[in-house]
């Protein structure tokens, strides 16, 4: 693995138009895409469980400057701060400090979820999880001299942007993202530790991971402001005073670099696989695991478990910042970036598309094209046919003409000239179903022999599918 080579390489040739997955014929390196969406500065890191890192920082500080971005330039880390709160508080789990299936109140004495009387009780777990159905909530930050503490960000009032934190729906009846939830989870930490925040996380996750150039102390960019990246808005106006303090430190208030941010996902990639010293097995599964079923985030983690993107880690976006930090574990490798302004979600969405196509992995073997041929019934009005032809498998959807499909090594079968992609998947003793993908979006069909109550769906359905050009 040359991670160097590759990314010199991945970065000179990103996709503007991501959404399908597949790589366009419209790219561009990144220099360009950081024109054309007004970003000042990034910084990326790659990593592999190996130990190989390769960083690199691209534009500048701040704009009107010409401070380059350096692979220790902080970034704020943004919602990523969730993500490595977590592993602290399963840290503190593992060592019996807490437990994650217990009510909220048996650790917060500082402070108590109103309106709670008898009402089931929100668990920590939730909190992890973001099923606790706490209020709604955004941070935007604050300028430095009029932030709020924590308490008062929870009991809300005039001194806060955000509404007082209640309860508003069901504990443990869905999924809502919301920063409430990290909110109380660090004010449970800090009460059931007595020690405040950015020490008990130094202590936990980042001096045990070598993560030298990340903090939540809100002095810390204070304290080094020539290797710290100034937010900006959209269109690159400068967020004043360089950058704003969120008293949210469990939920929006880390300090990090792409190459410190490695390091946490690929000691829980260790960690899943039995081989890290600092959280067991068994909590780091849970990290990983959804926790709503069918969902996508388990305790403080984004997940995806696609066969062609699987991954797992972190996105974030603050006032004046964007990052993500993920992993693909069958890969054992981890990419990080980060940007100082807000309309920098797009550039990296395409950073990240980059790494599905070289890191992801699908698991799958190609079935034996004389298993999969006969009709397969996405509904009942919508058969799709699958053939062998001359030695060639065949795809006919409803109506139309067929087409000829065109094996992976992956294990996948594709139409050379549309964007189209056919997996056939088996489970157990089942016979295999049909997974079609086109745009971005998958559907399952299933042998026209089952009948099931409903057609199976994966991912979000808005057309028909139909054989189109690209």
């Amino acid at each position: 693995m040359d991670l160097p080579q590759d990314w010199v390489s991945l970065l000179g040739e990103l996709d503007r138009q991501v959404s399908s997955g597949l790589l366009s014929p419209d790219t561009a390196a990144l220099p360009e895409l950081m024109s054309s969406y007004d970003v000042p500065g990034v910084s990326i890191a790659v990593g592999h469980v190996s130990g190989q890192v390769w960083a690199a920082g691209f534009g500048v500080m701040a704009v009107g400057t010409s401070a380059p971005i350096a692979t220790s330039t902080a970034f704020a880390a943004c919602s990523i701060s969730k993500h490595v709160a977590a592993f602290g508080a399963l840290r503190l789990a593992q060592a019996g400090v807490l437990d994650l299936d217990a009510d909220i109140g048996e650790y917060l004495t500082s402070w108590h979820l109103p309106g709670r009387e008898g009402q089931q009780g929100v668990t920590v777990r939730q909190l992890l999880a973001h099923t606790a159905g706490l209020s709604d909530t955004w941070y935007r930050g604050y300028a430095a001299d009029r932030a709020p503490s924590l308490l008062q960000v929870l009991e809300g009032g005039d001194t806060t942007t955000t509404a007082p934190v209640r309860p508003t729906l069901l504990p443990g009846s869905r999924f809502r993202y919301s920063g409430s939830h990290y909110s109380v989870l660090q004010q449970l930490m800090v009460d059931a530790t007595g020690t405040p925040f950015e020490d008990l996380l130094r202590t936990l996750v980042l001096e045990p991971l070598a993560m030298a150039d990340s903090s939540f102390d809100q002095q810390f960019p204070h304290q080094r402001p020539d290797r710290v990246a100034h937010g900006h808005h959209g269109g690159g106006t400068r967020i004043p005073g360089g950058w704003r303090t969120q008293p949210e430190l469990a939920a929006a208030g880390l300090w990090s670099t792409p190459t410190d941010l490695l390091r946490l996902d690929l000691e829980i990639a260790r960690a899943v696989s039995g081989g890290s010293k600092l959280l067991d097995r068994d909590l780091a599964t849970q990290m990983c695991t959804p926790q709503i079923p069918g969902g996508t985030y388990g305790l403080g983690t984004e997940l995806d478990d696609r066969a062609e993107r699987r991954r797992f880690g972190h996105t974030g976006l603050n006032i004046g910042y964007t990052c993500f930090s993920y992993v693909w574990p069958d890969s054992g490798t981890a990419v990080a970036a980060m940007t100082n302004s807000e309309d920098g979600w797009e550039l990296l969405v395409s950073i990240r598309a980059a790494a599905d196509r070289r890191y992801a992995t699908t698991r799958i073997t190609a079935a034996p094209p004389a298993d999969v041929t006969g009709r397969y019934v996405l509904r009942d009005d919508y058969p799709i046919d699958i053939a062998l032809t001359d030695g060639q498998l065949t795809f006919a959807a409803a109506t139309q003409q067929p087409v000829v499909l065109l094996a992976d090594p992956d294990g996948r079968y594709r139409h050379p000239d549309l964007d189209l992609e056919v997996r056939f998947v088996r489970t157990d003793d089942q016979p295999y179903v049909l997974e079609l993908r086109q745009d971005g979006v998958t559907q399952t069909a299933r042998p026209a022999t089952q009948h099931p109550e409903q057609p199976g769906l994966s991912g979000s359905v808005v057309d028909e599918p139909r054989v189109t050009g690209r």
